[in-house]
Order: C-alpha cells, then structure tokens, then sequence
C-alpha cells in the first residue's frame, strides 16, 4: 500500500494559486483530488500543465463540484473517494471587477459556508486552509470602512458592498464567514492572506486575469498617465513559489492552528518603484507625476471611461500606505526557511511573461 504525505481536498485546484498549490503537493508526495466544476476542460488543462512542468500527476483525481450545490453537486461515489481527505485547501473565489453583490456572494460568502458544512459531514479534517487577501490585515482600514473584527455581526454589508466593490466586499464577509463555520463545527483552521501576488520565480509565469498582468498591460499601452497616491503608497507583493510553500508550512505547523497568517516578501518595493521596474522591462517611459487616489476613484465611476482604461475603482483600495504587520510570517519562517523572492528579477520575468503571451494571443 501507497503511503502520502497527505491526502488532500484542493477546491479551486485549476486557478492560479491551486494549481502551483496541486503541483507542489504532488511533488511532495501526496494524494490530490481537485474538485471541479467544469471537470472535461479544466482536468486536461491541468495535466497537460502538470506534464509541461515535469510532474507526475497520477495520484490526482478530479471530481466534479460546485461549492453553490447541495452535497457540492457530489455523487454517493464521489463522497466515497473523499472519506480519507484530511487536509482541505480552498483556492477558489469567484474574482472579478463589476460582479453584483448577489453574484459574489454566492461562491465567496454562502460558497463557504455550503462547502466546510458538506465537508464535515463525510470527512475528518485535519486542518481547512482558506486563502483570503492582506487587505484583511489591515484594521484601520476595515474599522474606516466600517468593519470591526470583534462586533463583524454589526457590520452593515449592504453598506461595505457599496463601498469597497462586490469582490473585495464578498472576500472580507467570506473570511469571517469561514471560520464561524469552522469554529461551530470544530474544524481545525488557518487562513492565509496573500499579498498580491506576482510570476513565477523562474517563468514569471501568471494568468491574464492577475491585477498584476491588468498593470502590466496598462504600461504597455500606455493607459496610466499618473501613478496613483504618493511616493508613500505601495502594493504588497508575494511570488507565487514563496505563496505556496507558505501555505504547505502552514498546514502542518501547529502555531498556525487557529491563526491567520498574512504571506508577503519581507522586503517591499513602492508603487512608484514598481511602476519603474515594469516600465524599464518594458523599454516605456513610466508616469512621473502623481494623482490622488480619491479624485482617480471619482473618475472611474465612469464605467465607460474605466473599461477603456482596463481598470476598475476597486483595484485601487490596494494600494496603500501603511505597514504590512509580518511579524507572525517572520516568526514562523524562523523554522520555514523560506527565503526571500528577489522582487525585482521576479517582477521582469513577470513582466516578459505577460508581454510574450500579449504577443501570442
């Protein structure tokens, strides 16, 4: 008999962070069942990825699911598979500018919810890892918008929805929702909240619909006239290798029970630099001057003139001015050793990436 390292239940597995999470799980020696919506295309896009990377990808089974469906949509055979899953990653989010409330809160809110509930009936979770977003570590920020993490049932979502934007609201309402749900259940949990997240390290490899790529492409084609904020703002960043290994760590560390982890490089770049360095790999001229954050949100209420531009007034609420708090990453890493991303080379293999596929398509 096989013995893994683990077996685990990754939802969300054919995104960007699951499948570098599917692969390095597989390297490692576990068993992966990916659960699926669209299970024809997205299961022979993965392997054929998985292959092109060199990675064996036979203990991976794809069950077809949806976290909106009673059961998950699951058949009794389904759940068979599923009785020895002990590890729960979810990776998925519906991520997207413009949704309606009711749209996102579907799969990022009540998805949740529907998904640990129909988990915990026919599995016994070890731990359920949930990645959500740094903006969550951020509390003046959630206490300005009206968010208090000790009083969140006060919380006038309706108002936060209009606000900070269907998708960023539905993510901060879907994090506290997933470990109330957890914590009535009894399920072990952590959450990692990922900065935003850039290339591979040695491909810079990274999908169109990263907010990374929507930057990179405005440079490109010369869409962004002035840098948004100050020589103070920045936009925390992570690559998806020190992600990932982040989230393999955490799974397993006991000081991550019950905890969130925010997972960003320990060395940070401005906006105003990293603008630089994507322009530079560009051979573009970058912005000099700057424009204030509130006027640019006023302008793109303008729907027409922000689809032109490639952009959203949501997009804009990440990027800040205050300190990321990594003293927990930085604690636990004192055991991990993961070392950190040169952001600079990352940012233009990122950067070449994008430009090659822009050319392909």
């Amino acid at each position: 008999m096989a013995i893994y390292s683990q077996t685990a239940l990754v939802v969300g597995a054919t995104g960007f962070i699951g499948k570098f999470l599917v692969a390095s799980l597989l390297g490692k020696n576990a068993r992966v069942l990916a659960l699926c919506r669209n299970i024809g295309d997205q299961a022979d896009q993965l392997r054929h990825w998985l292959t092109q990377k060199g990675i064996d990808h036979q203990q991976l089974t794809f069950i077809k699911g949806d976290v909106t469906l009673p059961d998950l949509g699951l058949l009794p055979q389904d759940w068979e598979s599923l009785r020895d899953v002990k590890y729960l990653y979810n990776a998925s989010a519906l991520f997207e500018w413009n949704l309606t409330m009711e749209q996102a809160k579907l799969v990022n809110v009540d998805g949740l919810t529907n998904l640990l509930s129909t988990i915990n009936k026919y599995c016994h979770i070890e731990r359920a890892i949930h990645m959500s977003g740094y903006m969550l570590t951020l509390k003046n920020h959630l206490e300005g918008v009206g968010i208090y993490r000790e009083s969140i049932e006060k919380t006038n979502w309706s108002k936060i929805y209009k606000t900070l934007g269907a998708y960023e609201a539905s993510k901060i309402q879907g994090h506290f929702n997933w470990i109330k749900q957890a914590e009535l259940l009894g399920i072990p949990w952590t959450v990692i909240h990922p900065a935003t997240v850039i290339g591979d390290e040695v491909t810079g490899e990274i999908p169109n619909n990263q907010p990374i790529t929507s930057l990179i492409l405005q440079l490109k084609q010369r869409k962004m006239r002035a840098l948004p904020g100050s020589s103070s703002h920045t936009l925390p960043l992570v690559s998806i290798n020190m992600l990932v290994t982040a989230i393999l760590y955490a799974a397993k560390d006991f000081k991550t029970l019950r905890q969130e982890v925010l997972v960003a490089n320990p060395h940070q770049l401005t906006f105003k630099s990293l603008v630089g360095i994507i322009a530079q790999s560009l051979q573009v001229r970058p912005p000099r001057h700057f424009i204030s954050i509130s006027l640019l949100k006023r302008i793109f209420k303008w729907k027409w003139l922000a689809k032109k531009l490639d952009t959203s007034p949501e997009i804009l609420d990440f990027i800040r001015t205050e300190q990321i708090d990594l003293a927990l990453y930085n604690e636990l890493n004192t055991c991990w050793q993961i070392p950190s991303t040169e952001l600079s080379k990352t940012i233009q293999q990122t950067v070449e990436w994008v430009s090659k596929q822009t050319i392909q398509d």
